[in-house]
């Protein structure tokens, strides 16, 4: 009897293991994971390509005529990722204070006429010109160790021309 006991007890112990695993590993899936991908999945870029002289015009009451680097963070309220990239954007500001950084949501750029395949959207600009429209960082957290920007902004990373970045993958939430 003691015996069955024990060994009804190693089996649900056991089972609430296996249980515990699972929901761990389906709560990690969808808070960190879920989020995760090509920032440009449906590959809506190289069909309709956001262009520099559009997003310029669409933004030019919202850029400071005297700045060199300015970036426009679009975010999207209900998604995980866009808070990540505030942070982000904010420690980033910190070690490069010649960056002026402007927020927008989801709605007001969209208010604009900007086409937005996915939120948090960076739009970099130099000297009012958009030089790179993409994920601010490449992986799940948008951390600082994955930004795209602070390579830019520094000089390590310099790019021939404007950079339309959809194929990374980043956090990241669909906007349409």
């Amino acid at each position: 009897m003691k015996q069955q006991q024990r060994s009804w007890r190693v089996k649900a112990a056991i089972a609430l293991l296996l249980l515990w695993l699972a929901g761990s590993a389906a709560a990690f899936y969808w808070f960190f994971l879920g989020h995760y991908g090509v920032f440009d999945e449906q590959s809506v870029w190289q069909h309709q390509p956001l262009l520099p002289a559009q997003v310029q015009s669409k933004l030019n009451r919202q850029l400071l005529p005297d700045r060199r680097w300015q970036a426009v963070l679009i975010t999207d309220s209900h998604c995980s990722c866009s808070s990540y990239a505030k942070e982000h954007l904010q420690r980033l500001q910190q070690r490069q204070p010649d960056l002026a950084v402007k927020e927008l949501e989801l709605a007001e750029a969209t208010a604009l006429g900007i086409d937005i395949i996915a939120t948090p959207l960076l739009l970099l600009f130099q000297n009012q010109q958009l030089l790179y429209a993409g994920p601010l960082a490449t992986d799940f957290m948008c951390s600082d160790n994955a930004s795209v920007l602070e390579g830019i902004i520094s000089g390590l990373t310099v790019l021939p021309g404007f950079w339309l970045n959809g194929e990374s993958t980043a956090c990241r939430c669909r906007a349409n």
